[in-house]
């Protein structure tokens, strides 16, 4: 993530939205991953997030769209450098920069490239996280941060 959240981004309901047009910033032979995330951060009250995924990009540029129930479309981030947007609906928040949105959306940052790096099976050590599993056909990726707070828990799970 995203992270990819990644993100209360997670929690927002809404209609289904139509296509955006890719990020720019993505070549066209981006591998498009879906799986499933888990978000929960344990701020006042606590929040936790479970949706459906497609994820496509990298770290500097990519597309997280979230899905609920029976596939409806329930939001989509897009990121590349200078600028990030997440769109519900109609609506779209931009803001300059991917860790910029998080935080304002979540109320924290999340570690999007050491995120990337974990889904790719390479073990990061990052201060105040704990790196519990990579990603594998019998688990998903599951790191939680311990501080700063708020602490939270991140699971996510692409399909091969």
């Amino acid at each position: 993530m995203a992270w990819v959240v990644f993100v209360s981004l997670l929690l927002i309901t809404g209609c289904s939205t139509p296509p955006l047009a890719p990020t720019a910033a993505l070549p066209d032979e981006v591998q498009i991953r879906e799986g499933r995330l888990f978000l929960r951060v344990d701020s006042d009250p606590p929040t936790i997030t479970q949706a459906d995924i497609s994820l496509q990009g990298n770290a500097q540029a990519g597309q997280l769209t979230l899905y609920g129930p029976l596939g409806i479309t329930q939001g989509r981030l897009r990121w590349s450098p200078g600028e990030a947007v997440w769109s519900r609906g109609q609506e779209q928040l931009r803001f300059s920069s991917l860790d910029a949105l998080l935080t304002q959306t979540l109320g924290t940052a999340l570690p999007v490239p050491a995120v990337f790096a974990w889904l790719e099976g390479r073990a990061i050590a990052l201060d105040g996280w704990d790196l519990v599993s990579l990603p594998s056909p019998e688990q998903p990726l599951v790191a939680r941060r311990r501080h700063p707070a708020p602490t939270l828990e991140l699971r996510l799970r692409l399909a091969p």
